[in-house]
């Protein structure tokens, strides 16, 4: 006897922002690297994340210089 097991599906973004807002457990974590103008993240986190991916290096912009975020 063979036991059907459904893989549960995969969130798309919004449904896992939604999810999370709702205290509910989504998919997976969602996260938000500076993706808007109201977040950001600290120009050497974003120099790191270009390296480990093997991006192109170049210099951050820093949008707030006084915090130093990207």
């Amino acid at each position: 006897m063979q036991v059907s097991v459904d893989k549960p599906r995969t969130l798309t973004s919004k449904e896992r922002v939604l999810t999370s807002l709702s205290h509910r457990q989504p998919d997976r974590v969602p996260i938000d690297f500076g993706g808007t103008g109201v977040t950001g993240m600290h120009v050497s986190c974003v120099a790191a994340l270009r390296d480990y991916f093997g991006l192109e290096k170049r210099l951050v912009k820093a949008y707030d210089p006084y915090q130093m975020l990207e």
